[in-house]
């Protein structure tokens, strides 16, 4: 009986600590879910302003992570035996800059209207986002690997997807021809951004599943949940806001067997070498992880059109075509990069 009570007062304990480390997560992934929707508005040329549907999404997740942020400071027994000190000073960053972004959009969109994707504003809130989000898995991964307790394959699965998605942002902006105004044209040269793209999407695709698999080693489902709620969040944000590609939607559900695949390898498979075989298979799908926004990257060197949304599906069926085997060889090579920075960072993110 007292041992069960012992258990019973010790997983309560952890529940307190991991907490706030998750509200800090799950608000990251609304302000990243309202930040892609964000993106598709633009696509469609919907009117825009500050208090957009996607924005209220967004900022409604940074105040989530600023309830999670003031919940670290609770007084906790036992809490200090945990190396937090990390991610707490990382969030209390993160949460700042995510803070100030506020009102910065809000006056850049009074000086200068519609905003493009790569504006000074966008940088500042996507850097708080990717510290926020790191912040979160870091407190949470090492929480769990003091106690010997898991928050669920669930939980962690979506606030992995944070990460991905902060990452993400990143790599979209310095790919993708959506960043010219009335006022600014930070538009990436063509070229540049498709080497870009076929390089770094793979290598944050990597890292990022490959992370979630290491950091709970020999756990299947970890890696697949991860890459589960990266295609819903993406179907919600990106796919049904286009009525043209709803129907694309069972496509894009087919993202999940090389994350299955992958997860499989390294869990329940004896090769050698697993991570970067499954490194190789998850990087070599980004072409198809990546839509429907890649399609404007390579239009742009290819093709040249003006991608009107209901030519998505059509643009990007034309060049897969031709281009097709290149992509998948360059993900391969590139997600050997974002492998082993994976398994450095989870050793790191661990100890």
């Amino acid at each position: 009986m007292t041992e069960q009570i012992s258990k019973t007062k010790n997983s309560f304990s952890f529940w307190k600590i991991v907490i706030p480390y998750i509200i800090l997560g799950m608000g990251v992934v609304l302000v990243t879910g309202g930040g892609s929707w964000d993106i598709s508005n633009h696509i469609l040329n919907k009117p825009e302003s500050f208090f957009a549907e996607p924005h209220l999404i967004l900022y409604s997740g940074v105040a989530i992570s600023i309830v999670g942020f003031g919940a670290l400071f609770i007084p906790i027994r036992n809490k200090n035996s945990f190396n937090l000190k990390f991610p707490k000073l990382l969030s209390g960053l993160g949460i700042f800059l995510l803070v100030i972004s506020g009102p910065l959009d809000f006056w850049w969109h009074d000086m200068y209207g519609l905003d493009g994707l790569l504006s000074p504003i966008h940088l500042v809130l996507m850097t708080g986002m990717l510290l926020t989000s790191i912040a979160s898995v870091v407190g949470i991964v090492r929480i769990e690997s003091k106690s010997k307790r898991k928050i669920g394959v669930i939980l962690q699965g979506l606030i992995f997807s944070g990460v991905w998605f902060s990452l993400t942002g990143f790599a979209h902006s310095f790919s993708l021809p959506f960043s010219k105004t009335d006022y600014f044209d930070f538009n990436p040269e063509p070229t540049f951004a498709a080497i870009f793209a076929t390089i770094v999407y793979p290598i944050v695709m990597a890292f990022i599943l490959i992370t979630s698999a290491k950091v709970s080693p020999g756990k299947f489902g970890y890696l697949s949940t991860t890459g589960a709620f990266y295609i819903l969040i993406m179907i919600l944000s990106a796919l049904l806001p286009n009525p043209v590609l709803i129907d694309a939607v069972p496509f894009y559900l087919l993202n999940l067997i090389p994350f299955v695949l992958a997860d499989v390898i390294i869990n329940k498979s004896q090769i050698k070498k697993s991570h970067f075989v499954a490194g190789a298979i998850i990087g070599s799908s980004f072409i198809f992880s990546y839509f429907p926004l890649i399609t404007y990257t390579y239009n742009e060197v290819m093709f040249h059109r003006l991608v009107w949304p209901s030519m998505i599906p059509m643009i990007y069926s034309e060049f897969i075509v031709v281009i097709f085997p290149l992509l998948v060889a360059c993900g391969a090579v590139s997600s050997i990069i974002g492998t082993v920075i994976a398994l450095r960072a989870s050793r790191r993110i661990i100890t």
